[in-house]
């Protein structure tokens, strides 16, 4: 095989758009294209990441040794941009059945698939990239997400979403022949349409689907369980989902209608078991057929950490990782990290951070706060500031370091708090207004994860980034009690020193003083909004969300008096 290329970009264009970047076969730089631009799951062609990413390297597209697009069939956001936008996404709407429907005959149809897929290229050919390679699957992106950065030679690999290049989900075996596909669902029966169409029903953005999670604790599964059951399910294989006829259904009609009669709350428990039940099934068939025990996760879907965690508690399941941009976020990455293996050798990237994205330069965030006019100093012990403070009770904002790369917040863009109020998930989120049911997450030393957490092992390094929850012991409970959830889990970061030293040694030292080795961590931005980026995001947050005190770099804004 031939060395990798200097330079490798890997771009995904639908729907939470995103580049990564490669040098020699590793991966330098990822960034969502939302990040830059403000606006949640921002979709199109990541023209501002892509900038993001030459610039951080120092060089010209004309530079880069060959472009990688995934997305074989996705040529609606070159072709009609207007699409795809974040305020279109009506899952019981006409635009978006057809388009599902479209994706399901993709799946079916040798030649619509090659048609489409033939489109595509021509279209992206306008954009004149240099040396464009060949398209990869969407969910075979996905797959290699998970698995070449699960550490793991050989594993199962599950993918679900809404729908990409005609399937809702694909089931492969990983090994030394590369990604074998064994089976899927196309995207006309899908986990993620289902569970979008009960966030939608509910009153949620559809692509905020998570706020069902945190209600559905707060309900009764059983009350609306049938309803529910009859919108979403299994074949008897355990292959491929089910559900009803697509263009009849309507949040008006029939068993949407009859959910309309019951408590929010309620119809979320439903959905959520639901979901649960069918997902942790589909899971257990494929690894039942493949005697694989290690799972390999990644698609939206897998952001539902209580999926994950019935997953890990199988008893056929030795160990399950989740790609920490388990979204559409991670496309690109996948794409470009499965290239560089079946075309050039490079064995897979083990995950030790996710901080891959802008770090603002320390003049810009210091020109930054002079023009916001806020009182700043430069604190020779910065961790012992933030650990005092917190310690203290107060709410501090961290923002360091290069931005984080996927949909959690692991603290380099976080707001930290003491863990111990109850109530701190009404008056913490009142203050960036949140929706007020959605659990906090706790960081917590990796040193002192079995003193807190229930069910770890196999899902260890799963909790190093936030993508799964576990049972909470009676010690956290009684410490921790702001970040524990109503069903009695928590989804933990376990904080090693060598993934994050400058937010370890706040966690340490307020540990020491305090006796806890957990805070709140939470993700530094107000409702609705992306992950802070650039230094004046992050102090327009601190400011709105009447935030205690902000780091900012090596900067210290003093709390407020």
């Amino acid at each position: 095989m031939t060395p990798p290329p200097r330079w490798l970009l890997a771009v995904h264009e639908d729907t939470n758009a995103n580049a990564t970047l490669f040098r020699d076969g590793r991966v330098v730089f990822a960034l969502a294209e939302e990040r830059l631009t403000r606006d949640r799951f921002a979709g199109g062609f990541p023209a501002q990441a892509v900038q993001a990413a030459l610039a951080f390297a120092g060089i010209e597209l004309a530079d880069v040794d060959a472009v990688l697009p995934a997305n074989r069939h996705h040529f609606l956001p070159r072709l009609a941009p207007q699409l795809i936008t974040g305020e279109e996404h009506d899952f019981f709407g006409p635009k978006h059945k057809a388009w599902l429907y479209f994706q399901h005959l993709m799946a079916r149809n040798p030649a619509v698939a090659w048609a489409t897929a033939a489109l595509s290229n021509s279209l992206l050919q306008r954009k004149k990239l240099p040396r464009l390679l060949d398209t990869v699957d969407h969910h075979t992106a996905h797959a290699a997400s998970a698995w070449l950065t699960s550490g793991w030679d050989q594993c199962l690999c599950v993918t679900a979403d809404n729908m990409g290049d005609g399937w809702s989900s694909k089931v492969f075996t990983a090994g030394p022949q590369g990604l074998q596909f064994q089976y899927g669902s196309t995207a006309r029966h899908s986990p993620g349409q289902f569970y979008g169409e009960i966030a939608q029903l509910l009153g949620f953005h559809n692509l905020l689907a998570g706020k069902v999670t945190g209600l559905a604790a707060h309900g009764d599964p059983a009350v609306a369980y049938a309803l529910v059951a009859s919108l979403f399910g299994l074949d008897d294989a355990g292959r491929a989902f089910t559900s009803p006829g697509l263009w009849w259904r309507h949040k008006h009609l029939g068993a949407y209608r009859a959910l309309a009669h019951h408590q929010p709350a309620n119809v979320a428990a439903a959905a959520q078991r639901r979901l649960e039940d069918v997902m942790v099934r589909y899971v257990q068939t494929a690894v039942r057929e493949t005697g694989q025990r290690r799972v390999a996760l990644a698609g939206g879907v897998f952001a539902n950490v209580v999926v994950n965690q019935r997953i890990l508690a199988l008893p056929e399941v030795e160990a399950v990782w989740v790609h920490p941009a388990m979204t559409d976020q991670g496309i690109s990455m996948g794409a470009g990290l499965l290239h560089l293996r079946d075309a050039h050798g490079v064995a897979g990237m083990p995950m030790d951070h996710v901080f891959l994205g802008p770090e603002p330069a320390e003049s810009a965030m210091g020109a930054a706060l002079e023009a916001a006019q806020l009182r700043f100093e430069r604190p020779a012990e910065l961790s012992e500031r933030a650990a005092q403070a917190l310690a203290a009770g107060k709410v501090v904002a961290r923002f360091a370091g290069r931005l984080e790369y996927g949909p959690r917040a692991l603290g380099n863009r976080s707001i930290l708090a003491p863990a111990h109020d109850p109530r701190i998930n009404q008056w913490l989120n009142a203050r960036l207004r949140r929706s007020e049911f959605m659990p906090f997450a706790p960081v917590t030393l990796w040193q002192h994860r079995h003193e807190g957490y229930l069910g770890l092992q196999g899902g260890e390094d799963a909790a190093r980034f936030m993508t799964m929850t576990f049972g909470v012991t009676d010690a956290l409970r009684a410490q921790s009690a702001g970040v524990v959830h109503l069903d009695g889990t928590a989804r933990p970061q376990l904080l090693r020193e060598q993934d994050n030293p400058g937010y370890y040694a706040i966690l340490r030292r307020y540990a020491e003083l305090t006796g806890t080795p957990t805070l709140v961590n939470t993700s530094f931005n107000l409702h609705s909004e992306p992950i802070v980026c650039t230094p004046e995001d992050g102090i327009a947050a601190f400011r709105t969300g009447g935030l205690d005190a902000l780091i900012l770099g090596p900067f210290w804004v003093a709390p407020r008096q």
